[in-house]
């Protein structure tokens, strides 16, 4: 995957949980960690679908992920 692609698809994971958790500032540090920040709250982890879990873990009024529960 060239640098471009691997940039649009970074891009479209940002896009989607910043849609998804609006109160979070989401983002992928230059180590390779997806973090999300919310006041105090900080949600740092190397794969975006563990970050995704933990974020919904952290706020209950969102409704399960399909197929989770």
């Amino acid at each position: 995957m060239s640098i471009q692609q691997t940039a649009w698809h970074e891009t479209d994971h940002v896009s989607r949980l910043t849609a998804e958790f609006a109160d979070w500032r989401i983002g992928r540090g230059g180590s390779g960690h997806w973090w999300a920040v919310r006041g105090n709250e900080l949600v740092r982890t190397l794969d975006v679908d563990e970050l995704r879990v933990r974020l919904r873990a952290l706020d209950p009024d969102l409704a399960p992920e399909p197929g989770l529960g």
